[in-house]
C-alpha cells in the first residue's frame, strides 16, 4: 500500500517524458542562414486583399514573453504572394541599386495578377541585411507619386546578422521623390512638389514561442514587434524648402523560424500623430508563408534541445538534472500544476546544470509538471 500511494503522490514521474519533450528546448537564435538571401529561393504566402481593406487579428497577436503558441493555419486566403530571390544584376530596373552596393534581389507577385515589386538588398555577414532601396508601383501610386522607384540615400541595416530573444534595434533612412499637379498639356497648371520621406523603424524581440503554419507545419519561432515612423515633408518649389506635412505610423510585427524567415508578418492600419497599440485589433496586411524551397535548418535552436534530463525524488524535494550545453549561459525551470498553462519558476535561474524544488512532494504541493528552459 506504501508504493501505491507513492506512485500516486509523485505520479509526474510517470509521466515526464510522455508530456513535456517538446518543451525542454533552448530558445533559439535566427541567423543569415535561416533567412532568404540565396538565388533560386522562393516562398509561397497567403494573404488578404489589400485594396483599402482590414482584417481583424483579435487573439491573432498573442503577448509578449513566452513560451506561447501562434496558430497561423488559419487566417485570410484572398490572394496569393510569391517572394522569388535572385542575384540584383539578373533583375529588372536594378542598376542604381546595384551601384550603390545591392547583390540580391526579392521580387514579389501576386499570383492572381501578375504584379510586382522589387526590394535590393545585400546579406552581410557582420552587420545582417542591407536595403538600397525598391520598386514599387502600388507604394509610389499610394502616394501619388511618379516614379517608382526609391534608392534609399543610406543604407539600411534592417534585420542583424543574428537575431534572439529580448534583442532590440533601430535603423532608419531617407528617399524622395515627385509629385505632379495639372493637366501636362497646360503649362499654366502644372505644379511639381518634391516629397522627402524620412523613414524609421525601432524593432524588438519581444516573445518566443511555436508557430504553426500551412503547409510547412510547425516550429520555434521568435517574435519581432516593429514599429515604423514615416515623417513626410514637401517641397513646393518656392523657396521654402521643405515642409513638414504629416507623420505616420505603422505597427509591424513577424515572426521569424529557423530555416523558414519569416512564417507571417501582420502589418497594423496606418495611424497619423500616434503610433498604433501593441494589440491593435484590426490590421491592413496578413501573409502567412505556406510553401518554400529553403533548406531546414542545419542546427535549429541555440544549441539543441536540453539532453540528459534527469528527476529524482527525495525527503528534500525534487532534484532536476541535465547536461550543461556550452551554447547556453543560464536556465531556468518552470512548473505548473496544469499542464499547457500557468507557468511558473523554480526558484532563480541557475548557470548550473541543476536545481532542487523544495516544495515538490509536501503534503499541500499538487503534483507539479516542469520544464527547463534555456536563456540565451
Amino acid at each position: 500500500m506504501k508504493r501505491n500511494r507513492t506512485a500516486r503522490r509523485f505520479g509526474f514521474c510517470a509521466l515526464w517524458g510522455l508530456i513535456w519533450p517538446v518543451s525542454l528546448q533552448a530558445q533559439i537564435s535566427i541567423s543569415a542562414s535561416d533567412m532568404f538571401n540565396q538565388p533560386g529561393q522562393y516562398y509561397r504566402a497567403y494573404a488578404n486583399a489589400t485594396n483599402n481593406t482590414s482584417v481583424s487579428v483579435s487573439g491573432m497577436l498573442g503577448s509578449a514573453g513566452g513560451p506561447q503558441l501562434w496558430d497561423f493555419t488559419s487566417g485570410p486566403a484572398d490572394i496569393i504572394y510569391r517572394f522569388d530571390y535572385l542575384a540584383a544584376t539578373n533583375a529588372p530596373h536594378s542598376a542604381a541599386f546595384v551601384a550603390a552596393g545591392a547583390r540580391l534581389a526579392e521580387q514579389k507577385m501576386t499570383e492572381s495578377s501578375a504584379s510586382q515589386a522589387w526590394f535590393y538588398f545585400t546579406q552581410d555577414a557582420a552587420r545582417g541585411r542591407l536595403a538600397y532601396g525598391f520598386y514599387d508601383p502600388e507604394f509610389s501610386a499610394g502616394i501619388g507619386a511618379d516614379d517608382p522607384q526609391e534608392v534609399f540615400s543610406s543604407v539600411l541595416n534592417d534585420f542583424p546578422a543574428t537575431i534572439r530573444y529580448g534583442d532590440a534595434w533601430s535603423a532608419s533612412t531617407t528617399f524622395t521623390n515627385v509629385i505632379t499637379f495639372g493637366d501636362p498639356d497646360d503649362p499654366m497648371s502644372f505644379l511639381s512638389v518634391d516629397l522627402l520621406i524620412e523613414y524609421s523603424a525601432a524593432d524588438m524581440v519581444d516573445a518566443y514561442g511555436v508557430a504553426s503554419s500551412p503547409g510547412i507545419g510547425f516550429g520555434d519561432c521568435l517574435r519581432i514587434n516593429e514599429l515604423a515612423t514615416y515623417v513626410l515633408s514637401a517641397d513646393f518649389n518656392d523657396g521654402s524648402g521643405f515642409q513638414h506635412l504629416e507623420t505616420d505610423y505603422v505597427r509591424n510585427y513577424y515572426w521569424l523560424r529557423p530555416g523558414r524567415g519569416i512564417v507571417a508578418q501582420v502589418t497594423s492600419q496606418q495611424t497619423s500623430g500616434t503610433p498604433p497599440d501593441n494589440n491593435f485589433l484590426t490590421a491592413t496586411a496578413v501573409a502567412r508563408m505556406f510553401e518554400t524551397n529553403h533548406p531546414d535548418p542545419v542546427n535549429p535552436g541555440t544549441g539543441g534541445g536540453i539532453q540528459g534530463l534527469k528527476l529524482t525524488l527525495g525527503p528534500s524535494g525534487a532534484l532536476l538534472q541535465w547536461t550543461a550545453l556550452s551554447t547556453v549561459t543560464s536556465y531556468r525551470v518552470e512548473y505548473t500544476t496544469n499542464p499547457g498553462t500557468g507557468w511558473q519558476p523554480v526558484g532563480n535561474t541557475t548557470t548550473g546544470n541543476f536545481l532542487i524544488d523544495t516544495d515538490a512532494g509536501k503534503p499541500n504541493t499538487p503534483v507539479r509538471f516542469y520544464r527547463v528552459v534555456c536563456l540565451p
